[in-house]
């Protein structure tokens, strides 16, 4: 027999449906939008918002990646790191270290895997005193993710959703991060609206991930990743998808020009 879901999140409030943002309520294992009847299952702990028909097919295939590369995704993180010299983490330091996380923030993380980069915000701010909220497609990589979180206990969300249409109201974050993945989105332009949507007003945005360069040298090359990214468009520009009202937007290429950070902030005062 099932052992039953543990008791609901403090954090469920933020919650709203994806397709129209309207308020929810926890009905035993679900979430329930009232005016609507459409329900959302809560599995362990997790709330569900992707529903397989509504996903564009990219969506659908990278998802289907990640649900199985999430058992040895930490360990090729650790090898990559020791084969670059600590250079991933270097970055990953450097990226956590320009969002001016403080207490009382909070903060989404959209495609936030397994939480690696968690170790690297709580060198910033104390994981305890911020409201953390993760976001990812994929289950497998949720589940990983929730064993990181244990620390931060009842000041912590975990969400499976999509990326382009978020399950949050209008203005509900202080900070918003979004590291690897979007490059292949369905509608990468769209995920980025939805990050300003969901920021409060002066709240920083950043979006990170790896170059075309990356992806044509490795992704299309390596024999763990590359049926998925034989045919993979790599005209992306991430520029072009800094979406109207965002305020102080910069572009930087780090580290030979294999990874981007894209930034911008939400107009308005903090």
């Amino acid at each position: 027999m099932p052992a039953p879901n543990p008791d609901p999140p403090r954090l469920l409030s933020l919650l709203r449906d994806p397709s129209d943002l309207g308020e929810l309520q926890v009905d035993g294992d679900s979430l329930v939008n009232r005016a609507s009847r459409r329900r959302y299952p809560i599995v362990g702990a997790i709330p569900v918002f992707v529903e397989a028909d509504r996903l564009g097919p990219l969506n659908r295939k990278y998802q289907r990646m990640y649900d199985w590369m999430s058992c040895i995704y930490d360990a090729g993180q650790t090898i990559g790191d020791l084969l670059y010299r600590g250079k991933i983490s270097q970055l990953r330091r450097r990226l956590s270290s320009t969002l001016g996380l403080k207490p009382g923030h909070r903060c989404l993380y959209t495609s936030v895997g397994t939480g690696s980069d968690v170790r690297f915000l709580s060198e910033q701010v104390p994981l305890a005193s911020i409201e953390f909220v993760g976001l990812d497609i994929s289950m497998g990589m949720l589940r990983r993710c929730r064993r990181r979180l244990r620390a931060l206990g009842d000041a912590s969300l975990l969400v499976q959703a999509n990326a382009e249409r978020l399950p949050f109201a209008d203005r509900t974050f202080d900070v918003v991060l979004h590291v690897g993945g979007i490059n292949f989105f369905d509608r990468p332009a769209e995920a980025v609206r939805e990050m300003l949507r969901v920021a409060r007003p002066g709240a920083r945005i950043l979006v990170a991930d790896e170059t075309k360069v990356v992806v044509r040298q490795s992704y299309q090359r390596n024999p763990l990743t590359r049926a998925y990214f034989r045919d993979a468009d790599t005209g992306f520009n991430p520029r072009s998808w800094i979406p109207d009202g965002a305020v102080d937007p910069s572009y930087e290429e780090f580290w030979d020009g294999r990874i981007y950070f894209l930034m911008f902030r939400a107009a308005g005062a903090a």
